[in-house]
């Protein structure tokens, strides 16, 4: 069996794949829009905001390696997971306790954090 035959047929790699392939958005953006990155950690309550955003770099790049290359999936898994959930707490805050994605709310980091559990369980 080849790669492209695991990958299409094994629903966790692929998941994992996608979950992986999500941090790059995310890193591209702490160069791409560094001052709205640096209110948001500000706002979070996350001092030194330069030594958060270099962290939370290193961190999704770390995640997104290991998930998309397959390298120690399971610990890459855990770490993008806690990551996802402490972004989510962060929003939570910002936006005041709102759950809705699209009004600022940690919806979606919480769904990003459980879908990169279940590779971990699975992987």
């Amino acid at each position: 069996m080849n790669m492209d035959q695991i990958i299409a047929t094994d629903p966790i790699r692929l998941l994992s794949i996608l979950c992986g392939l999500m941090f790059i958005p995310h890193s591209v953006a702490k160069f791409t829009a560094r001052q709205a990155v640096n209110k948001v950690f500000e706002s979070a309550g996350l001092r030194p905001v330069a030594f958060f955003v270099i962290l939370s770099l290193i961190i999704e790049l770390i995640a997104a390696i290991g998930l998309v290359f397959n390298v120690l999936q399971p610990y890459a898994s855990w770490l993008g997971a806690m990551f996802m959930l402490a972004a989510g707490a962060a929003s939570y805050k910002i936006s005041g306790g709102k759950w809705n994605w699209s009004l600022g709310g940690c919806e979606l980091h919480v769904f990003w954090a459980l879908c990169m559990m279940i590779v971990a369980v699975h992987s």
